[in-house]
């Protein structure tokens, strides 16, 4: 098989295992000092670590060309959290647009977590196709209907939200100079590398060894929140 694809292997699980040592890392920050702000981020990295290193391990098997354990890894693992991984990122989003509006961020997490829910279910239920592997790898593709769901409902709002946290953060601290402020700021920098890299890998828009550039940005991800986290330390 395909020597690209234990590269393409190698960088998901560099990027995954970054992603969970980066959230030990933060649990400890918490376990020394009281922080404020979400939990959601330190989950998020964990999540993110996870469906990379479950990527990296799909990609193991399709090199060794055992499809059915390629497909098992990506129905039960890859697949659902490609879903599930962005509830923690909307619950940092959450409290960071409404810290102080409860009742609007408990219906604003409530939304997207009945709209990811929605999305593993369709995919259980429809299914995904496996293209035939090239040089780099392949990606599983799911149903229509779980992908509109993902570009439409989460991944389209994920992305605005995104892009209105980075530029208020960056006026916010400007203006008052506040470490707060520029710790915040830091975290929407992390937020935004995740949806440019997410954007690049998704649509393809580059290809052969490039591609792993963009896999390579979700390592600069968790360790961009983690400079951040321990800024004021």
């Amino acid at each position: 098989m395909y020597t690209g694809i234990l590269y393409n292997a190698f960088v998901c699980w560099v990027s995954g295992l970054t992603g969970l040592i980066v959230f030990k890392l933060m649990q400890d920050v918490r376990k020394r000092k009281k922080v404020e702000y979400s939990q959601g981020l330190d989950y998020f990295s964990l999540l993110l670590g996870l469906v990379w290193v479950f990527v990296g391990t799909r990609n193991l098997f399709t090199w060794l060309n055992l499809p059915e354990v390629e497909i098992f890894v990506y129905k039960w693992f890859v697949g659902p959290l490609t879903y599930l991984h962005l509830v923690p990122a909307f619950y940092y989003i959450g409290w960071s647009f409404f810290r102080d509006k409860k009742v609007l961020r408990i219906l604003f997490n409530l939304f997207f977590d009945f709209m990811i829910l929605i999305a593993v279910f369709t995919l259980f239920k429809y299914g995904f196709s496996r293209p035939e592997p090239t040089y780099w790898g392949n990606n599983i593709v799911p149903n229509e209907v779980s992908r509109k769901i993902l570009t439409y409902t989460l991944f389209a709002p994920a992305f605005l939200f995104v892009i209105i946290e980075f530029f208020r953060r960056l006026v916010r601290w400007r203006k008052t100079k506040n470490s707060m402020e520029f710790q915040l700021f830091g975290f929407s920098l992390g937020f935004l590398i995740y949806a440019v890299a997410g954007v690049i890998d998704a649509l393809g828009i580059v290809s052969e060894w490039f591609m792993l550039l963009s896999r390579i940005g979700i390592m600069f991800v968790s360790l961009t929140f983690y400079l951040f986290v321990i800024w004021q330390e």
